[in-house]
């Protein structure tokens, strides 16, 4: 090589070589670049293919301009470069590059020195030279550099570790996977309705896919997916409300086509709560409703469940905490119940799909709080707290029970404390609640005297009441203590009793006096206005007359006031049954007092007769029926019952304060034994030991003798006359008391000798005092009866002697005689009638054994009397009828006489001082003939048949002794002993015919059996008439005048007729 070749060399290589670095670089770029969009459009095949073969000819042009580059900076370009530069001929430096070849003729030498200088040439010009190749080299480096740069750049860009670039990195793979198919997938394939599903879509190599969706019946809907870099993308489809089918697509590839199964909701579809009540409460089934709200049920409820899902169920319970119902499952429906239910919580309903899968929807919940079944709750009203018996010994009882369900039993549990604190054994009463639900407000009554309780005994009671649970609850209430009174304060309060009994009777008996009064004037005035009536204007004729509003409203008041008059006369006739209870348990067994309070009750109770009920009841049907003259013979009649009511109130007037009087006498007399009894075991007890409490126990006895002089002083006040016997009770009660007082003051200093002597005294002064009481009660009684026997007398005698001058003027009118004479004869005996009467109702007055149809004779006789005195001052004088009528006053007249002497004789001959003991015996002798002539008919009635005559004769004989004792009822009857008798003979007279006619059965039986049992009760109580049970009670309205007619005094009693039955 030449030195020229060697300095061009020298001069060019380092152009050469850093042109070929700007190929390189720019040529690395470009593959960067290339490289950098495959990565962007990885995974496309095709992008990914082109990159590489972009790249792969990327390196070849690289590879190319390298030589290309290295052949612009060789030593001929550079050669031909210095010799432009230097100006020289071509060819000078480049001809020097190779040595010739040699030659024949060629010089070395030459050659050399033409190298030198080449040589030389070339190191002159490389400085231009080289400037001007640098300035291609600087160039090519700087876009080489950029290209590579920018290359890079794009490279670093394009993520080239990302998940992208692997099928980039891996062209193969990335072309094996552009021929798979596309993969499509589901997160479920069975979803709720209204649930959403994931469809993930799968395409390797891939950057677009369409999904394609259908429902049942419908037709394919596609919509376009982006892939994502890795070809796969995710696309969230719903809510869904029925199947829905997939698939994919990608180009010409495709997914296997996906269904999703849309399952129907599983949610409650019905659910139904009955609350079915304990059998007991009586109650219907009711609906139940869960919710928030609180439900309250009556303990023992169960609650029926029944209801559908709709999906097929596993299991179904109420769940409550830890507790369990469970329910029958049957497909989707289930049923079951809820009970027992004890105490309070949330049931929340447990259901189990079969599937396993959720239902939809709140939890259905039940918030109950058990309501359990209370015990009664009982209160006693009356008495309502501690207190003493009444003197009846009968503690009436008003007991309130209620239950928040219903009662079923209610009981009064009593038991005896006696006084030294011993209890006795309980006795338990029943009351009758049957039907009263869940409150019941009972009366009753409980009766201390059978219970054997002494005087200072308690009585404690409460009462137990049972609801109607099938494990019944028991409510008590309180106990209360009922004290028996000792015997001072039951005598003490019998005595005030019988005075409020006296009382009671005087305004009673004026009672009916003013509103006797009140009812005569009303009828008298209706009459007044009936008369007018009778004559109406002209024109008025034919209109009928109405009552008035003012009359309609004063005969209303009077109907209303004589019914409650009537309830008076009732509660006084128990009141005094009650006082002889509580008499005779005070120790007041004194007969002649007992005997007094039976002859006033008796009175009372015949005062209220039926006939005074008809006639109210005329009188209201009068009024509601507006009817002026049904009004004024209802009135009318009226007030002749309610004299007959006032003529008995008065007549018992005078036997309550005899009443009073004997029962104080009695109980006084009581008293002052006791008291007398109380101070020797004073004298033998306590005075030989004096100290403060015997002085208390003198003191004590003080007093009690206060009470007894003050109790002599006011029956002495009520007898109304001076009694010097009573005055000596008296003085001898204060003496001893001062004598207990002296004892008392000796027993305070402990003085046992004075104390003893005053004592002593004391005693010595109630000696006799209860002998003293007796005394004058027995000689009250005896001239009560005296007094009795005197006004019969002289009403006897006045009658007999009325009876005769009437026989006269009977005899005057059948001779013909009606003048001026006999006129006035008949007004004289109508006033000494008159006269008699009121003799006769005092008499009444004084003993209840003087007869009440006295009066009613009387009046029969007066009634006569003055019929005739009418008829003969007519003008035109009927004297045989005139005759008549004086002849039925002449029987009345004798007919009373007849009563009197009868009266007369039992008021002297009753031993008992009253007559009821001899009415007694002889009720009691006719119930034992009754009961005789029973059993020979029970013995006949098998023998009844079609051929009897034996038989038939003996029923006849049968019914000749019913007769028989038929006509001594009747005769009780007319003496007015026993009032019962009047029904009792009636009966007595109805089987007798029935014998007699030959019928004889069983009813007939059970009628003689009745009988006899009637029969004894009338003997043992003489408490009047008794209803029939069985009989329905119709009212009858008045026939005729109404008017009153006692037995002894029916047509033909004395007279030309039929003489009376029973003289």
């Amino acid at each position: 090589m030449t030195d020229t070749a060697a300095r061009l060399r020298r001069l060019g290589l380092p152009h050469a070589l850093a042109r070929a670095g700007a190929v390189l670089l720019a040529s690395a770029g470009v593959a960067f670049g290339s490289a950098a969009a495959g990565l962007v459009l990885a995974p496309r095949v095709a992008a990914v293919l082109g990159a590489w073969l972009f790249i792969a000819a990327a390196a070849g042009v690289a590879a190319w301009l390298v030589r290309r580059a290295r052949r612009r900076a060789a030593p001929p370009v550079v050669g031909r470069l210095v010799e432009a530069m230097a100006g020289i001929r071509a060819g000078s430096v480049v001809g020097l590059l190779a040595p010739p070849a040699r030659t024949a003729g060629a010089s070395a030498d030459l050659l050399r020195l033409a190298d030198h200088r080449a040589a030389a040439l070339v190191e002159g010009a490389a400085p231009a030279v080289g400037r001007f190749l640098w300035r291609g080299t600087r160039a090519s480096l700087g876009a080489g550099a950029c290209a590579a740069a920018v290359g890079a750049a794009l490279f670093v860009a394009a993520s080239p570790g990302g998940a992208p670039a692997a099928a980039f990195w891996h062209p193969l793979r990335a072309l094996a996977d552009a021929r798979a198919p596309v993969r499509l997938s589901l997160d479920r394939a069975a979803v709720r309705r209204g649930d959403t599903v994931t469809a993930t879509i799968e395409v390797p190599a891939g950057a677009r896919a369409v999904l394609w969706t259908r429902g049942p019946g419908e037709p394919w809907r596609p919509a376009p997916v982006a892939l994502d870099s890795l070809g796969r993308a995710v696309r969230r489809l719903g809510p869904l409300d029925a199947d829905l089918y997939l698939r994919a697509t990608s180009g010409g590839r495709r997914s296997a086509e996906r269904k999703v199964t849309v399952a129907l909701p599983a949610f409650l579809a019905g659910l139904e709560l009955i609350a079915r009540y304990p059998a007991y409460l009586a109650r219907p089934d009711e609906p139940l409703v869960g919710g928030p709200d609180t439900i309250p049920l009556p303990e023992g409820t169960a609650i029926l469940t029944s209801g559908t899902a709709s999906v097929p169920l596993k299991s179904a319970a109420w769940r409550h905490g830890a507790r369990r119902a469970p329910l029958a499952v049957a497909g989707s429906g289930f049923s079951g119940r809820l009970a027992p239910l004890v105490g309070a919580g949330v049931w929340v309903l447990d259901l189990a799909t079969a599937d396993g899968s959720l239902l939809e929807g709140d939890v259905p919940e039940l918030r109950l709080r058990v309501v359990p079944d209370s015990a009664p709750v009982v209160a006693v009203p009356i008495p309502g707290r501690d207190t003493t018996l009444p003197l009846s010994l009968r503690q009436p009882l008003v007991v309130d029970a209620r239950d928040d369900h219903g009662l079923t039993r209610l009981e009064v549990v009593s038991w005896r404390v006696s006084r030294t604190g011993k209890v006795g054994q309980a006795v338990r009463e029943s009351l009758d609640v049957t039907g009263v639900g869940d409150r019941a407000i009972v009366q009753g009554e409980l009766d201390a005297g059978r219970r054997g309780l002494l005087p200072g005994d308690t009585l404690r009671l409460r009462v137990d009441a049972w609801d109607n649970a099938p494990t019944p609850h028991v409510g008590r209430s309180a106990e209360l203590a009922l004290r028996l009174p000792s015997l001072e304060e039951l005598r003490a309060a019998t005595r005030q009793a019988t005075a409020a009994l006296a009382a009671a009777g005087d305004s009673l008996a004026e009672a009916q006096r003013e509103l006797g009064a009140r009812t005569s004037d009303l009828a008298e005035q209706r009459s007044r206005d009936a008369s007018a009536s009778r004559r109406p204007p002209p024109g008025e004729s034919g209109r009928e007359g109405t009552l008035p509003f003012q009359a309609t409203e004063r005969a209303q008041a009077v109907a209303r006031e004589q019914a409650a008059l009537q309830q008076r006369v009732e509660q006084l006739s128990r009141a005094v049954e009650e006082i002889a209870r509580a008499a005779r348990a005070a120790g007041i067994d004194d007969t002649a007092f007992q005997a007094r309070l039976r002859e006033v009750q008796e009175l009372l109770q015949r005062a209220v007769t039926p006939q005074l009920e008809q006639r109210l009841r005329e009188l209201q049907d009068a009024l509601a029926k507006l009817d002026p003259e049904a009004a004024r013979q209802a009135l009318e009649r009226l007030a002749e019952a309610q004299q007959q009511l006032k003529a008995e109130l008065e007549r018992s007037q005078e036997l309550f304060r005899r009443a009073a009087a004997e029962g104080a006498l009695a109980s006084l007399a009581a008293d002052a034994e006791d008291l007398k009894r109380r101070q020797g075991e004073w004298n033998r007890d306590d005075a030989a030991r004096p100290d403060s409490v015997a002085a208390a126990r003198q003191r004590a006895l003080a007093e009690r003798a206060d009470s007894l002089a003050a109790g002599i002083d006011q029956v002495a006040k009520d007898l109304g006359a001076p009694r010097p016997s009573l005055a000596r009770p008296a003085q001898a009660a204060r003496n001893a008391r001062a004598a207990m007082q002296r004892a008392a003051r000796a027993a305070d200093d402990r003085h046992a000798g004075e104390a003893q002597q005053a004592g002593q005294q004391a005693e010595q002064q109630l000696e006799d005092v209860p002998d003293q009481l007796r005394g004058q009660r027995d000689s009250l009684a005896q001239q009560w009866r005296a007094e009795a026997l005197a006004a019969l007398d002289r009403a006897l005698s006045e009658t007999a002697a009325l009876a005769k001058r009437q026989e006269g003027v009977a005899e005057a009118l059948r001779s013909g005689e009606a003048g001026a004479a006999t006129r006035s004869q008949q007004a004289s005996i109508e006033e000494g009638t008159d006269a008699v009467g009121r003799q006769v109702r005092e008499a009444a007055g004084k003993h209840a054994l003087v007869s009440p149809q006295l009066e009613g004779a009387l009046g029969f006789a007066k009634r006569q009397m003055a019929a005739a005195q009418a008829q003969l001052e007519e003008a035109d004088v009927n004297p045989g009828e005139a005759a008549g009528l004086a002849e039925q006053a002449v029987d009345a007249l004798n007919a009373t006489a007849l009563a009197l002497a009868r009266s007369r004789s039992q008021v002297s001959g009753a031993q008992s001082g009253s007559g009821f003991a001899e009415a007694v015996e002889q009720l009691a002798r006719l119930a034992r003939d009754q009961q005789g002539l029973n059993g020979q008919a029970q013995g006949l009635l098998p023998l009844i048949g079609p051929s009897g005559q034996a038989v038939l004769e003996q029923l006849r004989a049968l019914a000749a002794r019913q007769r028989a004792l038929a006509e001594q009822l009747e005769r009780l009857k007319a003496e007015g002993t026993s009032p019962a008798a009047a029904a009792l003979a009636q009966e007595a007279r109805e089987l007798a015919r029935q014998l007699e006619a030959g019928r004889l059965d069983q009813q007939t039986i059970r009628r003689q059996q009745q009988l006899y049992r009637r029969l004894l009760d009338a003997g043992r109580t003489l408490q009047g008439e008794e209803p029939d049970e069985k009989q329905e009670r119709v009212s009858r309205a008045a026939t005729g005048d109404s008017v009153h007619i006692p037995e002894v005094l029916k047509p033909g009693a004395t007279g030309a007729g039929p003489k009376l039955r029973y003289p």
